[in-house]
């Protein structure tokens, strides 16, 4: 009974996401790659919106117990770009990823980051991240691997940079047997509104289509990722602060050899952009768009502004067609 009422609750999430997708014209297709991991091969579910081939493809990645289709109000902005928005391993419908915590979060992230692109038979792409996912990519950009060309990091990257803060609910999920147990209580519609005003920041979820809102609460209620995604904060977090490892070294960030735009809600929970200012100048290549007001997924607060300057930072010529970017 329990299969067939995962299997579903799976249904309804999937319903619930195609719905909230065509509200923004977007009719992506659902394909399953194996990728593999640090954890073993994973069958990674990946929606992709068809575009021309002329453009770099844009692969997608959300946040940590997030799903990409927080992200669908983006995709009129990425119209004329093919767009690959992947389930991490753990998350959404792809397969189970459980880290052991003596993994280094930085190297499973790397591995699993290159496979998807070679599973994806992706040559060049453009990754556009959400907070966990933004610090995967800015870990990605940093392996110099030729196939990212340019990046762009939406809200506070995840626990990438120096000075970012862990919520009190993301310690607790850290705790060796608690993190998972809390992760597998079912939540009620308020609890899973107050906790999306705390992390996305208060009203961020208003304007949004309910389809939308129904889909992440599908998938935030989906007991069989607890396990994964549990391991997931216990390798980011140790006793209340970031592992070390986790956060990129000033050093590090002077390496980072890619146009990457920094997109920011003044008001984000994790980290403001005037307490990142210092690592932020470290990037060689970066331009920072503060937007006055938002929280943690600034797009759902000021649409147009995060729109235009996505666009603009991604329609530079690929270098074969004669430009440098």
């Amino acid at each position: 009974m329990r299969r067939r009422e995962r299997r579903a609750a799976d249904q309804r999430f999937r319903v619930a996401e195609r719905n909230a997708y065509a509200a923004y014209g977007a009719h992506p297709q659902e394909q399953v790659v194996e990728v593999a991991t640090p954890t073993g091969t994973v069958p990674v579910r990946v929606l992709v919106v068809d575009g021309p081939d002329d453009a770099p493809p844009v692969l997608l990645l959300h946040g940590i117990t997030s799903a990409t289709v927080l992200a669908a109000p983006l995709l009129p902005a990425l119209r004329g770009r093919k767009v690959y928005a992947v389930d991490w391993p753990g998350h959404g419908l792809s397969g189970p990823s459980v880290i052991h915590f003596r993994t280094a979060f930085r190297a499973y992230a790397v591995q699993t980051l290159l496979s998807l692109l070679d599973e994806l038979d992706l040559t060049t792409v453009d990754l556009v991240g959400h907070s966990l996912g933004a610090q995967i990519s800015l870990y990605g950009a940093l392996t110099q691997d030729s196939r990212n060309r340019r990046v762009v990091l939406l809200g506070a990257p995840g626990a990438s940079l120096e000075g970012t803060r862990p919520l009190t609910v993301m310690k607790l999920l850290a705790l060796p047997r608690v993190g998972e147990k809390l992760l597998r209580v079912p939540q009620s519609e308020r609890t899973f509104a107050q906790g999306n005003d705390m992390a996305l920041g208060a009203g961020a979820l208003d304007g949004v289509p309910q389809d939308m809102v129904t889909a992440l609460q599908l998938i935030a209620g989906r007991r069989s990722n607890a396990s994964s995604l549990a391991a997931f904060f216990r390798s980011l977090i140790k006793r209340g602060s970031l592992r070390a490892g986790v956060p990129i070294a000033a050093a590090e960030l002077a390496q980072v050899h890619r146009p990457v735009l920094l997109v920011w809600g003044e008001e984000d929970s994790f980290l403001t952009p005037t307490s990142a200012a210092r690592s932020i100048a470290l990037l060689p290549d970066a331009q920072l768009v503060r937007v006055t007001g938002a929280g943690h997924a600034p797009w759902l607060q000021d649409p147009e502004l995060v729109s235009t300057s996505i666009t603009d930072h991604l329609n530079v010529p690929h270098p074969t067609q004669g430009v440098v970017s």
